[in-house]
């Protein structure tokens, strides 16, 4: 797999409206498959079976991303570990949709909240083989910001 080029905000932005509104692919199909595109890129770049990869979660649609990449992990026999960023009542649509999948696996889910518990989150990327970065999606508005 290679990758030709890289697309804007608002070129992602279409090509996922052009994909729900013209050719009627719900929202929760396009995140399952880039979801599960993620692990085979991870599988394709030789990602360790010994170590977890962890995969780090916002509350909008990329953290359901993040949900769907750490259950097909699991189904190829990777280690997954999830943290969530927000409280899992702020999931909504087909992000709440996979986070109730996610809950019913064996992968273990970890809340952390920044900066409270900085050295957990320290100690989970740490003894990651991967990190995955699902926290921040097209949706994301102005510029981020760590709070201490």
């Amino acid at each position: 797999m290679s990758v030709q080029g890289t697309l804007t905000r608002d070129q992602v932005r279409a090509v996922d409206q052009a994909a729900i509104e013209r050719f009627g692919i719900p929202g929760i199909v396009l995140m399952e498959n880039a979801g599960r595109g993620c692990v085979e890129l991870l599988l394709d770049r030789g990602v360790s079976t010994t170590s977890p990869v962890c995969i780090c979660c916002g509350k909008g649609n990329n953290g359901g991303d993040g949900f769907v990449i750490a259950r097909h992990l699991e189904i190829a026999g990777v280690p997954a570990e999830v943290l969530i960023f927000t409280d899992p009542d702020d999931y909504q649509g087909d992000a709440l949709t996979n986070f109730r999948i996610l809950q019913k696996t064996d992968i273990p889910i970890h809340q952390l909240s920044i900066p409270d518990d900085e050295s957990l989150l320290r100690d989970h990327l740490a003894r990651a083989s991967w990190v995955v970065d699902a926290l921040l999606g097209t949706g994301t508005k102005g510029k981020s910001r760590l709070r201490r």
